[in-house]
């Protein structure tokens, strides 16, 4: 069995662990983002979270009605501009962490005051350090070229935190069958 088929296979239970272990503190992450009150949501992330990040725009357009932008890392990075993201939630996408590009988006947004989210698969990565809230994917390393686990994790959480935002009891529970789904 190949590095990639594995993965895929242990999928439904990187999912089953997820929800677990991060559902309640996602409750109450949105707790607080309700209280922000944002007036958009910027998704940062690169490959393969990039990709991720198209989903984020879906997800927070439709359900929370917000106006979902994708950031542009070398905005911040090489040309040194700070964009305006004081009323923005802010989400860090990154199977790693380690995104120079994508942590100096979420530094700048933090310091300007925004709320900030890194959707990571290591607890003590750059990226987890320096946002406000951090969401531990838990997915296990990924040996594969094309990530799989780490990547419906993210997409994953980030229905979770839509659900959760929307305080959407039925969405939450619909969530919950995934595992078993899969």
């Amino acid at each position: 069995m190949s590095y990639i088929e594995k993965e895929i296979e242990e999928q439904p239970f990187v999912i089953h662990s997820l929800l677990d272990r991060e559902f309640d503190h996602i409750r109450q992450i949105a707790r607080a983002i309700r209280e922000f009150n944002p007036t958009l949501v910027l998704v940062a992330g690169r490959g393969t979270s990039d990709n991720a990040a198209r989903y984020a725009q879906y997800v927070f357009g439709i359900h929370a009605e917000l106006p979902v932008a994708l950031s542009t890392p070398s905005v911040h990075t090489i040309y040194g501009a700070k964009p305006n993201l004081s009323r923005a939630l802010v989400i860090a996408l990154s199977q790693s962490g380690q995104s120079d590009d994508v942590r100096q988006v979420v530094q700048d947004a933090r310091a300007q005051g925004a709320f900030t989210i890194s959707i990571t698969n290591s607890l003590q990565s750059p990226i987890a350090q320096v946002a406000e809230h951090h969401i531990f994917l838990g997915s296990g390393e990924e040996k594969s070229i094309a990530v799989t686990k780490s990547y419906t994790a993210q997409l994953t959480a980030l229905a979770m935190l839509t659900a959760s935002i929307m305080d959407n009891a039925e969405a939450q529970a619909q969530l919950l069958q995934l595992p078993d789904l899969m």
